[in-house]
């Protein structure tokens, strides 16, 4: 995990170790967070149909690239 920081930070995409860091943990609790609100959905209510789980994953791709747009050090 840190090697894949390190590559952050030289590759630009992160202005520092620490930076790089952060978003890698917030990454992880989003995705987190996600795995869990799809399992609470599908205890209610059955599995998510394909239409439907396409259509999360952009909304989900939409609302990462505006919140790393907002994020400072970008």
């Amino acid at each position: 995990a840190l090697a894949a920081a390190r590559a952050e930070v030289e590759d630009g995409r992160a202005p520092n170790l620490s930076v790089a860091i952060e978003q890698a943990l917030l990454e992880r609790r989003r995705s987190e967070a996600l795995r869990e609100a799809l399992e609470i959905w599908e205890e209610e209510h059955g599995p998510i149909g394909r239409e439907a789980e396409e259509w999360a994953r952009k909304e989900l791709a939409r609302a990462l690239r505006e919140a790393s747009s907002s994020t400072p050090g970008h």
